[in-house]
């Protein structure tokens, strides 16, 4: 198979250049395939597709993934046990194949994946269900200290067919990742306010995944218990404080010992109000306190009376 192909400006077209996909369209035939439907070239004399099909049975192909809900391949191939002949169907109701066949599905394509594994067709039954390795995978989005429900997180994954799913988590976190074919798979979780995240797995068969984020539910949890324990602290302290004083008995302050002050020059005593003595008129300031007088011992004789 060649092409005619159109290059840009300066350039000739080109009616020689070879299909790198090794398959074409054909107007007017059912179940032929676009270009890049990954199916190998068969050989010159090999009919791509059914077109005629001799002592024909008509069938229906049902394929439903693991959970019981259905799914439709790309496309899927039969091959008879018999003569080894394959068989390419893109539909699959009220599809002619040969009677009193019996053959095998060895390729069901599902995003890129192949996801049946040589399941037996009868050329006898008018309709079929396939068990395909396609799984719905539930995903819970939490805290990563105190394993919280996220909700209102986002997570997005790729499919090895390069087109992507989006879910989003409800009020317990949860979501549901549908109909993925067996692969490894990054999905990364947008978490509202939270740190962005990604997570690797494998999906090989059916699993739950827990992804732990940094949400602002799990950050405020981590900083506000030690500030609600200092604050309670600091109030129980205020609290027996106060208990303490009131449990203390009602004193009167101390009275404040004023020393005694007397005139130096005629010896007149004065109070703490007076500056300075109103007898002899000399300032307070001027008015030393005079020294105790001095103890007699008892067995001294008395002192001389002054002389009249």
């Amino acid at each position: 198979m060649s092409a005619t192909v159109h290059c840009c400006v300066g350039y000739n077209s080109n009616n020689a250049l070879p299909n790198p996909y090794g398959v074409w369209e054909v107007e007017g035939h059912d179940n032929d395939f676009l270009a890049g439907s990954n199916i190998r070239q068969p050989a010159s004399d090999t009919a791509l597709w059914p077109t005629s099909v001799l002592f024909p049975t008509q069938t229906s192909f049902n394929f439903i993934d693991r959970n019981g809900n259905p799914f439709t391949p790309d496309w899927i191939s039969l091959q008879d046990l018999g003569n080894g002949s394959v068989l390419y169907y893109t539909s699959y109701l009220s599809q002619n194949i040969p009677q009193y066949s019996t053959y095998k599905i060895n390729y069901a394509y599902w995003h890129g994946v192949n996801v049946v594994n040589d399941s037996l067709v009868s050329g006898s039954a008018s309709s079929q269900t396939i068990q395909g390795n396609v799984f719905s995978i539930p995903v819970r989005v939490v805290g990563r200290f105190y394993s919280l429900p996220v909700s209102g997180a986002t997570v997005l994954t790729f499919l090895p067919d390069s087109t992507n799913q989006t879910v989003e988590t409800g009020p317990e976190g949860n979501a549901t990742l549908a109909q993925l074919p067996p692969g490894s798979y990054n999905l990364r979780v947008t978490v509202p306010y939270g740190v962005q995240s990604v997570f690797r797995t494998s999906v090989i068969g059916p699993v739950n995944i827990s992804i732990p984020v940094f949400s602002i539910a799990e950050l405020l949890t981590v900083v506000m218990p030690p500030i609600a324990v200092a604050i309670a602290v600091v109030i129980l302290a205020l609290k027996r404080e106060q208990a303490r004083r009131a449990a203390m008995p009602a004193t009167l302050p101390y009275p404040i010992a004023i020393p005694a002050s007397y005139c130096g020059a005629c010896g007149k005593p004065l109070s703490p109000a007076e500056y300075f003595c109103t007898t002899c008129g000399t300032p307070r300031a001027r008015s030393p306190q005079p020294s105790p007088p001095q103890q007699v011992p008892a067995s001294s004789s008395a002192p001389p009376q002054p002389p009249e």
